[in-house]
């Protein structure tokens, strides 16, 4: 499986690729941002995009633009989205994105899993929603 790490914080990212490389996941590119994030997917054009929700310059919501374009762009391509908090809006927003799967959420408290990450990466490269424990939303029970 090839996966690109949008993500705006250097040391995650950087933790990221190690920990995915290290489980036999190949890495193909990084970006920091909404439009190098882009631009990497249509370069590499990767299995799995990880993508954290709050991205400069905002911080806000740029995450959730930067999956909204990359779905309508690359609807093949896989996403998982890291967040620091689940709220239930936030989560049916991002279901609506793919109801037919590809998709999924996590924590970023659960990236002390590697393996729960490794699984939510897998489970979305095989065309399935993985939404994490603790998202406040139907189907979130796994």
């Amino acid at each position: 499986m090839r996966v690109v790490i949008v993500e705006g914080t250097p040391s995650l990212r950087d933790a990221l690729v190690q920990l995915l490389t290290e489980r036999g996941i190949e890495v193909v590119g990084t970006a920091v941002g909404h439009d190098e994030g882009l631009c990497e997917v249509a370069r590499l054009s990767p299995d799995v995009v990880v993508v954290d929700i709050h991205l400069p310059p905002d911080h806000l919501d740029e995450g959730l633009r930067t999956v909204q374009a990359i779905r309508a762009r690359h609807p093949e391509v896989g996403l998982l989205v890291l967040s620091s908090r689940a709220e239930a809006g936030f989560v049916h927003r991002l279901l609506g994105l793919s109801p037919s799967g590809r998709i999924g959420c996590t924590l970023k408290e659960r990236l002390g899993d590697p393996d729960a990450l490794v699984a939510a990466l897998r489970d979305v490269y095989a065309g399935d929603t993985d939404i994490g424990p603790g998202s406040n939303c139907p189907g979130s029970d796994r």
